[in-house]
Parts: C-alpha cells; structure tokens; sequence
C-alpha cells in the first residue's frame, strides 16, 4: 500500500467534518436513530483501521455493511453515506476490484458536485479521487478531461501557485501523448519500371514474364540459409 492510498482515508475523514450533515432520509427516531448511527460510525471505524493497517481485504465488509446502513439511514447524498461509499471504492481499489470501486469513486463526485457545486472543497476532494485513480489505471483519457477540471477549479480558488494546482499541472504534463500521425509517403516507381503498356522516352515498353524479370535478378532472392524475421508488437 502506497503512502499515497493511505492519504485519502485521512481526506475522507475530512470530508465529513467539511460537509455539516443533511437531513437524514428515514424518519427520526429516538433512541433507534442514535443507535443505528453509532453502529454506523462502528463501521466506519472498523473500515479505516483494517485499511490503514494494510488490511483492506479485512475493511471491505465493514465498509460494504457501513454504506447500506447510511443509504438507509441518511440518504444517498448525505455526506455520511458518501464517506461510506469513498471508504468502499478505498477497500475495493486495494484489492483489485477495479470496476466497483470506479462507480463509487464516480457516485461520490457526481454527488457532491450536484448537490454543492464544483469548487466545494468536498467535490475538489473527490475529483482528486478519480484522477489518481485513473493515473493509476493508466487510463489517461478518463484522468485528463477531470485533471483539466481539478486544475481551474483549485486555480479559482486556491490560486495558480498554489501545491493542489501545481499538482494538476504536473499530472497533466507528465500524460503521455499520443505520437503524430506521419502520412504514409505514395510509393514511387522505380526509374526504369513502368506499367503494363506504358510509354517511355524511348518508346513501347512490354510486359515480362515473371520468370523472365527474375533470369537477372537472382541476388533478390533470400539464400537458403536465412529466415524471414519481423519485429514482435507490443
């Protein structure tokens, strides 16, 4: 696990104390709300401390178990429930499960972006998720598109000089570009060599069997004891 990785469990943390709370979706109860969402903070705990040990594997059930509870108890857009969902794309990332914890990552962006625009510190947050994400991936045509977006939003906000837009100018930079096209040249016919029926400057040309045109041309032919070879692709 990269120091990276651990990170953002701290920047999901931050999330949560950012963000003041909405209002819960299931009908306040008391007593069996405040239980619930103790056990839900429970999970919560339970989830970071497996991750940040090293354990992922060991979070994703908390983490899963964490996230069903605050869709129910909170609502899908609530803050809480998308510290569960970010929590989960964490664990699932970690061990492989790659297209899961893609529509998590997404889930929390697309929330947050909805519901409190693009330069709340909450959505800048979580297009930073999906950027290193995809980074990581290799998948440079899903990060550009959102370093682009992470890097005018810190730029209106936090400046151009600031670390979290230098940070976006140097992904950006460092994406490997596609190679130019090079136009592939129109083959030109040998001097000497006509078509079939042409005219040259010393008149008619005709045609040569192909056993003729080879008589002369016997150094053309590869010698016994070579193989034809051609490069490996990637």
């Amino acid at each position: 696990m990269t120091g990276g990785n651990r990170g953002w469990i701290l920047r999901g943390a931050l999330l949560l104390c950012l963000a003041p709370p909405l209002h819960a979706q299931a009908p306040y109860v008391p007593d069996v709300t405040e239980a619930r969402e103790k056990e839900w903070r429970k999970l919560v705990a339970a989830s970071q401390a497996a991750y940040a040990s090293g354990n992922p594997a060991d979070g994703v059930d908390p983490a899963r178990r964490g996230l069903a509870l605050a869709d129910e108890l909170f609502g899908a857009d609530d803050p809480r429930t998308l510290i569960s969902a970010n929590d989960l794309a964490l664990q699932l990332e970690s061990t492989g499960r790659y297209r899961e914890a893609e529509g998590l990552y997404r889930r929390v962006f697309d929330s947050y972006l909805r519901t409190r625009g693009e330069d709340d510190p909450n959505t800048q947050l979580a297009v930073e998720n999906l950027v290193d994400f995809y980074i990581a991936r290799k998948r440079y045509d899903a990060a550009e598109p959102l370093a682009d977006y992470a890097m005018a939003s810190f730029r209106r906000t936090t400046g151009s000089g600031s670390a979290r837009s230098r940070r976006m100018e140097q992904i950006l930079a460092a994406m490997p570009r596609p190679a130019p096209l090079i136009a592939a040249a129109a083959p030109t016919q040998p001097s000497g060599v006509v078509a079939n029926g042409a005219m040259n400057a010393d008149g008619p040309v005709t045609s040569m069997s192909p056993a003729a045109m080879h008589e002369n041309d016997v150094e053309k032919a590869p010698s016994d004891g070579l193989e034809a070879t051609r490069e490996s692709g990637p």
